[in-house]
């Protein structure tokens, strides 16, 4: 009976490894794409043009909005690589993904120069095929979330999850 018990426990963590493990790979390739979505945003030097030599207010505050939006994720993702168990830096990662979209839509309403019709090599591509991959990515991420915690509730192995006082993952 002890051996039984061994090999399930090795058995049980072993899986449970496994699935943190993907949860892990699954930020990492969050990381990589929300990292490649935050370099699309032009520093300040190259972000207001405009024909005219003095760029409109909304323009103006559009690019800040923006450039603000990339700079809180990119804060959050640094916090987030370190700290991935924290639930609350995981949801201010989510949320400041939502803030960055949210400029971006912003900034096309506030220039409609700006805003015309995407083209192949436009950043208006460029951004709509970061910010799929940037969804397809946290979908993953969310999927091997659910899994991990499913697999933390289930008998017997919500024993070893006690005894090991092993923590729930937080999805976007």
């Amino acid at each position: 009976m002890p051996a039984v018990l061994a090999f399930w426990t090795v058995g049980a963590h072993n899986r449970l490894t496994r699935l943190r493990a993907s949860v892990l790979q699954a930020f990492g390739q969050l990381d990589a794409a929300m990292t490649l979505w935050i370099e699309l945003v032009p520093p300040v030097s190259d972000a207001v043009r405009t024909d005219e030599t003095t760029p409109g207010v909304a323009e103006e505050a559009g690019w800040a909005g923006l450039r603000a939006a990339a700079v809180q994720l990119a804060a959050c993702l640094s916090v987030t690589r370190q700290r991935r168990q924290r639930r609350a830096d995981v949801a201010a990662l989510s949320a400041a993904r939502d803030v960055l979209r949210d400029a971006w839509q912003r900034l096309l309403v506030d220039m409609p120069r700006f805003g015309g019709q995407a083209q192949p090599g436009s950043i208006h591509l460029v951004w709509e095929q970061r910010d799929t991959q940037v969804q397809l990515a946290a979908d993953q991420y969310n999927l091997a979330v659910g899994q991990y915690n499913a697999a933390l509730h289930q008998f017997p192995a919500v024993i070893l999850t006690w005894l090991l006082r092993l923590r729930h993952a937080q999805a976007l």
